[in-house]
């Protein structure tokens, strides 16, 4: 959106600066610094919403002084969000959707999570994404790496970062929407097993990734979630969108190891 467009509309101004605190606050959990161009355009953004307040009529000015003033506390700050140990994140990312959704209905509220995982080499540098949508509010994409890791630990990292950022938004009825077997077939059909085998496959080998799916069961417990797989390089486009990040992210990882 235009900034001219932006100054036109209060609200879209007010909503901006909301989804890059937000930014802010996960870079910050995570340990990573924010980009320049989010910075500079988050201290533009505060500026230009003080100069709004300043030349309102006195009694919008305090009401909106009061908004402004919870915002700073609750936004901002983000002392709910957590990192995401043990999983190492090295590059970390908020995005505004592009289109308005509906608000949610009253009740529980919902998000939908799409994930992917890549890895070069496998194991080899890997990367991963999570776009968590929920209903109202700007999409978040979350995207990390990781210098030695496998394809399957990253579609795990992605559904375990996703299901963090849902849950801190207040999320219990969550759909993880992935084009990962391995992690849906996990999740609805071999659980229970490894669980009365003692982390066990039927072969009697260790579970692989147990650290892992053990943090998706914490995650999962005690909330509806549901597992979707859809089919690859198919054309869905947060798909698309998660395996260009996750890719991305598995190649800025391979450029960082050392020589």
């Amino acid at each position: 959106m235009a900034t001219h467009e932006l100054e036109e509309r209060p609200a879209d101004l007010i909503q901006r600066y909301r989804t890059l605190c937000e930014a802010s606050g996960i870079a910050r959990a995570n340990r990573v610094p924010l980009a320049p161009s989010v910075q500079d355009e988050l201290l533009d953004l505060q500026r230009r919403l003080l100069m709004r307040l300043s030349t309102e009529p006195s009694a919008a000015r305090d009401t909106r002084q009061t908004v402004t003033r919870r915002e700073q506390t609750t936004v901002p700050s983000h002392r709910h969000l957590r990192p995401v140990p043990p999983v190492a994140v090295e590059n970390v990312e908020a995005v505004a959707s592009a289109t308005e959704s509906p608000h949610p209905a009253a009740g529980r509220l919902s998000a939908t999570i799409f994930t992917d995982g890549a890895a070069e080499g496998n194991p080899g540098p890997g990367g991963y994404c999570a776009i968590v949508r929920v209903p109202g509010r700007p999409d978040r994409e979350l995207s990390g790496s990781s210098i030695h890791t496998t394809n399957n630990k990253m579609e795990l990292t992605a559904a375990i970062a996703g299901l963090r950022a849902a849950i801190d938004a207040g999320a219990d009825d969550i759909t993880v929407v992935t084009d990962s077997e391995y992690l849906v077939k996990g999740m609805t059909e071999w659980l229970p097993e490894w669980e009365r085998r003692g982390w066990k496959t039927w072969a009697g080998q260790p579970v692989k990734n147990k650290d892992l799916w053990q943090q998706l069961v914490s995650l999962t417990r005690g909330r509806n979630v549901r597992w979707q797989w859809i089919k690859g390089h198919a054309g869905h486009p947060e798909n698309e969108r998660c395996d260009l990040v996750a890719t991305a992210s598995a190649r800025r990882a391979a450029r960082a190891r050392p020589t």
